[in-house]
């Protein structure tokens, strides 16, 4: 066919819509509809993606975490995780003099919902963290104002605090905290430091967090009962590309200090942001595939619209076909137009519908707490699936319409 061909039978095509408004433009909402929930499916799960991995990174500069029980979502440790030794300050040290691949490394004490008083004002829910001075530098998490713990404070078992910005709103809206006084748990401890803002990860707020040396911690925590308090070691890698290095030289010296036979699994879990993004996606991939489907089960009865139509459409214009066949209209002539004119149904519904799917995103994650997040692949991939929609269920009507013989077409009524 000669591009004269191609155009005469896509302006064909635009005056047959032009002449059937209503039935192309239901058509249309139909290629729309489906459009608009694979776009919609996309962002959400794109979304969710992204705030995730964001959320890890906010946790620190490539961290690496250790703690005696194996990295897992929402799926509590089991009886043999349970009956571990626990990791300790030593085995943090051990990795902070052995592995070249680390730069800093962090044990921390965490302990969830402490009672923090402040005069007559209390919070019940804060994160107690038993920290070291290495914290801030490991986790990328500094102090806006005041001082962090020091390795005096270490020494001594000092008993003064870091805030969070939650806390230093709830204990402190109208005053200083620096220098005052706040009981953790009826003991008094002297605020030295406020954390700048840390943001959010699973929900959680970090800023609902108070700070405390970590010999002071284990001073009034001895027992350190799980599942309420949790020991994790903190690692930073030199850059990126010592993340790999760095799991082996811990897993090496942990295995090494914790006695782990060779041929035996660890009974100690290691986790990095690349192999928690992994858990995740592990996690959301059945949910994803789930939506996956039902965003192109909707594409496909659009499509079946556009098929149904296009059928209508042949019987309807027998004659004229008959008629385009006996002034020399071949067959790939007939076929291309009536093909354009189903890829033209469905790129009209498709762009309408990415057009409102990306207005959908942008109010689901505003008005929502879903994030939603589209990316210019999914544009692109909109787009794709509604053009080859077209093709796919346009080509049985187009096909149809090409073998009509124009004698028979002619005698059409």
């Amino acid at each position: 066919m000669k591009f004269e061909d191609v155009k005469e039978s896509a302006w064909l095509a635009i005056d047959t819509l032009r002449s059937n408004k209503l039935r192309s433009s239901l058509t249309i909402v139909g290629v729309s509809v489906g459009v608009i929930t694979v776009v919609l499916m996309v962002g959400i799960i794109q979304g969710l993606n992204k705030a995730f991995a964001d959320q890890i990174e906010a946790l620190g500069s490539n961290a690496i975490w250790a703690t005696k029980f194996d990295p897992s979502f929402g799926k509590p440790p089991g009886p043999e995780e349970l009956h571990r030794k626990d990791l300790t300050i030593d085995d943090a040290d051990a990795i902070r003099d052995e592995a070249p691949s680390i730069e800093s490394v962090s044990p921390i004490y965490r302990k969830i919902a402490e009672t923090v008083r402040a005069a007559e004002k209390q919070s019940d829910t804060p994160i107690l963290i038993g920290a070291t001075p290495y914290y801030e530098f490991t986790q990328s998490s500094y102090v806006a104002h005041g001082r962090f713990v020091s390795d005096q404070d270490i020494k001594e078992r000092t008993n003064v605090c870091v805030l969070g910005q939650d806390l230093v709103r709830a204990l402190f809206p109208f005053e200083e905290p620096l220098g005052k006084e706040v009981k953790i748990k009826g003991r008094p401890f002297r605020v030295v430091g406020i954390m700048e803002h840390l943001g959010n990860f699973l929900g959680q707020s970090r800023d609902n967090s108070v700070f405390i040396p970590i010999t002071t911690f284990e001073k009034y925590y001895p027992d350190k009962p799980f599942p309420e308090t949790v020991f994790v070691i903190i690692v930073r890698p030199k850059s990126r590309a010592y993340v790999k290095s760095a799991i082996d030289e811990m897993t090496d010296i942990l295995r090494r200090r914790r006695h782990v036979q060779r041929g035996e699994p660890n009974n100690f879990g290691i986790s990095s942001q690349d192999a928690l993004l992994d858990i995740y996606k592990q996690l959301t991939g059945a949910t994803a595939l789930v939506l996956t489907a039902i965003s192109f089960v909707a594409l496909m009865i659009g499509g079946i619209g556009v098929m149904n139509i296009m059928l209508v459409s042949v019987t309807e214009r027998t004659k004229e076909i008959g008629l385009r066949k006996a002034v020399g209209a071949t067959r790939l002539n007939i076929l291309s137009q009536f093909l354009i004119e189903a890829v033209w149904l469905t790129a009209i519904g498709g762009l309408l519908g990415l057009a409102i799917g990306e207005a959908g995103s942008l109010l689901i994650n505003k008005y929502s707490p879903l994030p939603a997040y589209v990316p210019a692949w999914a544009i692109g991939m909109g787009v794709g699936i509604s053009a080859a929609v077209g093709i796919i269920f346009g080509l049985w009507p187009a096909w149809k319409a090409a073998r009509l013989d124009p004698i028979e077409s002619l005698r059409w009524e």
